[in-house]
């Protein structure tokens, strides 16, 4: 009985197709992703030196949010509503209530 289901064991596992989960995205510029939030179709990165990134288009492409943000070294972030908060490395937590427009 063990030898039957070692075979039938061996048998799925070589007839399951196994096809890569992951592709790799640019990445926003402005220094290597740090952290990430999402809001409904808007995905945003903080970023060690470049600030807040935002990409609507599930990371295909990014554009820096960035107006207002006196400290660019983001470190976390977190998504409310239209509220987006950035905690910066030395510089406090800043608010954006217009999706990090400003």
């Amino acid at each position: 009985m063990k030898t039957i289901f070692t075979v039938f064991f061996l048998i799925c596992m070589y007839k399951t197709p196994v096809s890569a989960q992951w592709t790799q995205s640019d990445g926003p510029y402005g220094g290597s992703a740090v952290c990430f939030a999402v809001s409904e179709a808007n995905l945003y990165a903080g970023t060690e030196h470049g600030g807040v990134f935002l990409s609507t288009n599930n990371g295909a492409s990014w554009t820096a949010v960035n107006n207002g943000l006196t400290n660019k070294k983001v470190y976390s972030m977190a998504v409310s509503g239209k509220n987006v908060f950035a905690g910066t490395y030395g510089g406090g937590v800043f608010l954006s209530t217009d999706n990090g427009t400003s």
